[in-house]
């Protein structure tokens, strides 16, 4: 998994439908309070801070794999997506994302020149 400024990169599938797009992102020990998901500028920002397992007081650490370090990802969106009616949900550390088309193209207008 890639790092980025001390974040993984989480993997992502993006699924376009006929009416909405949809993203799947793997966020392996993540709970729905962990995770931030923001729109702006045209861009999908998500930041995920896992919580570490508690271990007893008497255990002692033999090795460690599993880092706890937070996820990261950028997404630019495309313009024919309403971010504003978006929604998501997070089951077993997989997150999925819901972003609709919009439903009113905008049509083609000629523009006068006074």
């Amino acid at each position: 998994m890639k790092t980025h400024e001390g974040r993984r990169t989480p993997a992502v599938d993006v699924l376009e439908g006929t009416d909405a797009l949809t993203v799947i992102v793997d966020l392996p020990g993540c709970a729905k309070e962990d995770v931030d998901l923001t729109v702006a500028d045209g861009k999908l920002t998500l930041e995920a801070h896992p919580r570490k397992p508690d271990m007893p007081a008497s255990a002692v650490l033999q090795r460690r794999e599993a880092t706890g370090a937070a996820f990261g990802r950028t997404l630019v969106l495309d313009q024919e997506l309403d971010a504003v009616r978006a929604t998501a949900k997070l089951d077993r550390g997989v997150l999925t994302l819901w972003i609709p088309k919009r439903t009113v193209k905008q049509e083609e207008k000629k523009i006068r020149i006074d």
